[in-house]
């Protein structure tokens, strides 16, 4: 609910402060006093749109805060999903001011905030029904969510089941877009993705393989080297006269006949039988390495074009061996994609069709419940609007099949009414007038409370055109409504100022050869001379305060002492 409200420097206001209370909050003042602009301020704080006029004559800034206390838990998520955290507490407060160049600042509990968010909190707190605006009732597409709140469980398992219905649609045509999308120019694709597949496969593309190769054309570009070097250091070793093996061999020889005479040199026997195993091995490691280095004079040159080949495919298809070997995945992947596409597509469509039958069947069920409320709801709206002086007044739910369908079904609703009986029902957008839209808003909400989130509703102009009993049948729809929402009213009937839980008087003053406006919360005492002074009476004589304190009676137990 609204629990405060602070303006400074709005058209004649310059600075106030309103705290409201629960239930019917009536606001009452002479014409002229600027009850009006209390209602701006409202709109102004919640995002309306407005121009740099309604600064006060002499400021530089105009600005507006409310405090709300949020209540309902779903609207608490709701503001969630908007980025917006209330406190503890269920506190928000809202804020916008407006400098002379017409540059707004919003704040959202002290953080800065976008005028759309603004107006997307409002949205959830708080509803204003008047001549000149209604976030409700003049936009259609809202009443939809009006009466499917009235439907209650029925209509949410039927909404839930084709929700699921239509998120499996969704996807099915999803994937027949993207096959759709493949197989534009398929046989082109097909051609192309052969052409790289064989390409990549007859190149026998190897991960490692280039570095190998890399390695193997360096010892063969220096293969005349290695050879000269390893053939050089075999001839040392093994293969001239007085080589390393023929003097190890001799030196073994010696020592094995010394080993008859002097037993202290057989350990060495060992040892040079070691040194002569590690020269042969180091030995057979040259003669291979010689024997690579003898390599045919063509095979330098096939190493190199196999390097020319491995860089150009793996150059145009990804960079290296790695990438090169995923890219053949993938296209072959895509290839077989392409392939299958054409029955994949077939197997969808026919699911889709599927789909669309089991959607449609929902639909036709969401649209029976919806009608078997609209009916109930109908009768009792018509018999609300009748007692609040509109006898004649006709309404109706509009309930019309579109072309298509959503996760609501296939439904557009609208409210049309007919406020004389005497034409055929329109819509209400059209016809009604703002004290007939006030009247309509107060007959819908009495009838949907029990299935409503918003916490705030804001009449103005509900008086319009009317008085004697049907201002009194106003005045306690009003009070009931109170009793399960906060409700702002400014109005001009004693009745409905009689009925309130909070009344507020609204007061034009001169000071300074400057006008200001003031709203006073009203004791009881004040409340019955606002009744009197509502009545007509130009003084509030003794006998209009005794009528004041009998109509309060009539709405308010205890009278006051």
């Amino acid at each position: 609910m609204l629990s405060e409200l602070h303006i400074k420097n709005i058209a004649i206001i310059e600075e106030t402060s309103v705290t409201f209370g629960e239930g019917l909050n009536v606001l009452t003042g002479e014409t002229g006093a600027g009850k009006s602009i209390l209602i701006d301020s409202i709109s102004f704080v919640l995002g309306g749109r407005t121009s740099k006029d309604i600064i006060r004559a002499g400021a530089e800034e105009a600005s507006v805060s409310a405090l709300f206390y949020v209540e309902s838990p779903q609207n608490i998520e709701r503001l969630k999903e908007m980025g917006i955290e209330a406190e503890e507490d269920g506190s928000l407060l809202l804020m916008r001011s407006m400098n002379s160049k017409g540059k707004n600042i919003c704040r959202i509990n002290g953080s800065t905030a976008t005028l759309s968010m603004l107006k997307e909190a409002a949205a959830l707190l708080i509803d204003i029904f008047g001549q000149h605006q209604s976030q409700s009732l003049l936009d259609p597409k809202k009443h939809m969510g009006l009466l499917d709140r009235f439907c209650g469980e029925e209509l949410k398992t039927a909404l839930k089941k084709n929700d699921e219905l239509y998120s499996d649609y969704r996807k099915s045509v999803k994937e027949l877009k993207s096959l759709s999308e493949l197989g534009k120019d398929r046989d082109t694709a097909l051609e192309i993705l052969s052409f790289q597949i064989n390409e990549i496969k007859e190149a026998g593309i190897k991960t490692g393989e280039e570095e190998e190769l890399k390695k193997k054309r360096d010892f063969l570009f220096n293969a005349a080297r290695i050879r000269e070097l390893a053939g050089n250091a075999v001839n040392l070793l093994y293969r001239s006269e007085g080589s390393a093996v023929e003097k190890t061999s001799e030196a073994e020889n010696s020592l094995i006949m010394l080993s008859k005479l002097e037993e202290g040199v057989r350990g060495s026997i060992d040892e040079i039988e070691e040194i002569n195993s590690r020269i042969n091995s180091v030995v057979e490691t040259l003669k291979d390495i010689e024997e690579r280095a003898e390599g045919s004079p063509g095979e330098l040159d096939a190493c190199e074009k196999r390097l020319d080949l491995i860089k150009d495919i793996t150059k145009k298809y990804g960079g290296n061996e790695e990438e090169c070997l995923k890219f053949l995945a993938e296209a072959e992947e895509k290839e077989e994609r392409l392939l299958s596409s054409a029955e994949k597509a077939s197997e969808l469509s026919e699911k889709i069709k599927k789909q669309k039958t089991d959607i449609f069947h929902a639909c036709i069920k969401i649209s029976e419940i919806r009608k078997k409320y609209a009916k109930q709801i109908e009768g009792e709206i018509e018999k609300c609007l009748h007692e609040l002086g509109m006898e004649k007044a006709s309404f109706k739910i509009n309930i019309t099949r579109r072309a298509g369908f959503d996760r609501l079904g296939m439904d557009d609703v609208e409210f049309f009414i007919s406020a004389n009986g005497l034409e055929e029902p329109k819509p209400l957008v059209k016809t009604a007038s703002g004290g007939e839209m006030s009247r309509v808003m107060l007959s819908i909400k009495s009838v949907l409370s029990a299935c409503d989130d918003m916490e705030t509703f804001i009449f103005d102009e509900i008086d319009t055109g009317i008085s004697g009993r049907t201002a009194g049948q106003v005045a306690v729809k009003m009070s009931e409504l109170g009793k399960s929402r906060q409700i702002l009213c400014i109005t001009h009937l004693s009745q409905i100022c009689a009925a309130g839980d909070v009344n507020f008087g609204i007061e034009k003053t001169f000071e300074g050869g400057s006008v200001k406006t003031t709203v006073n919360r009203l004791d009881e005492k004040g409340v019955i001379y606002e009744i009197a002074r509502l009545n007509g009476g130009a003084e509030a004589t003794e006998t209009a305060l005794k009528a004041g304190e009998e109509l309060r009676r009539s709405f308010k137990q205890p009278l006051i002492n």
